[in-house]
């Protein structure tokens, strides 16, 4: 009986490979395998675990359930706050922007465009805000808004205003923060692209005239549509009086009272119409022994026209010549001796802030007024 059970306890260990029972004698549990299991947990989590510190570490990350409203609170707290910091971050970006200076070009603004639009996991604002002398919020508002060609006075005076803000840089003049001064001058000696010729925009529609040259005009329009359709109802009224039609006068006159009408009207200065004239003519030319008795006393039929008599008045041609006024810059440079934060600048009748830039003006207003 002893023969059998070993030759099955033989067939039995003939299917059990010899590598699981060598294997299993590093398997054994140790003394704390609670323990063992957790910091084979937190290795695996990349978590670096000192063998001098391993109980204080496990006493840490055991969960104290006596200070679980504690913990919630500071939570809520902390999420709180960081919605209220949140809140303060919008309305100090809508409301108390930074006057943030342009430093790029044209070609530059092209660029970052370009690279945003063909790479943009690569090229974010916080990228392009280190890679150019602009900040993450401007790079922001740069990629927001579409891109438009326009026209060659336009890009001049945009790069002309960025070398001039680049000048001021340099000069220690302009009114930024130190760390952002630094960063900047940084690409103080970049190498600035072309310009694309698409950029260029040919411009076929008039320039925008300023509001009080609209106003003036807008009157000078407004007095020479008087003037035309004062002439039109003068033109008018002339060609109603000569298509006027003659009147007839049935009255009965001799040609003696005929003729003594006519010659009163040519004392007093009147116009005399053409058949009165031949009939003052006929009688100074005819010979007072040929005269009939039986015409003179023949009645003949008097066509009378009346005529309005108009006043002549005195009309003095107004001057509604435009004079154009003088232009005036966007934009001056202030000395550095006359600079002073917050101050407001005269130059003739336009006021500039303290960057130099143009506030209003006052038409009239000048050094001598």
């Amino acid at each position: 009986m002893f023969t059998v059970f070993s030759r099955r306890l033989y067939f039995i260990c003939d299917k059990i490979p010899v590598r699981h029972l060598r294997n299993r004698r590093f398997d054994r549990p140790g003394a704390n395998p609670g323990l063992d299991n957790r910091l084979g947990a937190f290795k695996e989590d990349g978590i670096k675990i000192q063998d001098d510190d391993v109980e204080e570490f496990m006493e840490q990350s055991d969960s104290n359930f006596y200070n679980v409203g504690e913990a919630y609170n500071a939570h809520l707290n902390e999420t709180l706050m960081g919605k209220h910091k949140i809140k303060l971050q919008i309305v100090k970006e809508k409301y108390f922007k930074e006057n943030m200076p342009n430093l790029l070009t044209w070609s530059e603004k092209e660029q970052i465009r370009h690279l945003a639009a063909t790479q943009p996991d690569e090229w974010t604002p916080q990228r392009i805000a280190e890679s150019f002398p602009v900040t993450e919020q401007v790079a922001k508002k740069l990629l927001k808004y579409p891109w438009k060609p326009t026209t060659e006075e336009r890009i001049a005076r945009h790069d002309t205003s960025a070398m001039r803000n680049w000048r001021e840089l340099k000069e220690g003049t302009l009114d930024i923060p130190e760390d952002l001064r630094t960063h900047f001058l940084k690409f103080s000696e970049r190498k600035i692209p072309p310009l694309n010729k698409k950029s260029i925009k040919v411009d076929v529609s008039q320039e925008k005239i300023g509001e009080f040259e609209q106003i003036v005009q807008r009157c000078a329009s407004n007095e020479e549509n008087n003037r035309t359709s004062d002439k039109f109802e003068h033109s008018e009224l002339n060609s109603n009086e000569e298509s006027k039609p003659t009147r007839k006068d049935w009255k009965k006159v001799t040609l003696d009272e005929l003729a003594s009408k006519i010659k009163t009207r040519l004392d007093k200065g009147k116009d005399v119409n053409v058949p009165d004239r031949m009939i003052m003519d006929s009688i100074n030319t005819v010979p007072s022994n040929t005269v009939n008795t039986n015409e003179i006393n023949k009645e003949i039929e008097l066509f009378n026209e009346k005529k309005d008599e108009k006043s002549i008045t005195n009309y003095k041609k107004e001057d509604t010549e435009i004079v154009p006024g003088p232009s005036y810059p966007e934009r001056i440079r202030i000395p550095k001796k006359a600079y002073q934060r917050g101050a407001t600048y005269k130059v003739d009748d336009c006021f500039y802030d303290h960057d130099g830039r143009f506030l209003y003006r006052v038409i009239g207003m000048t050094d001598s007024h």
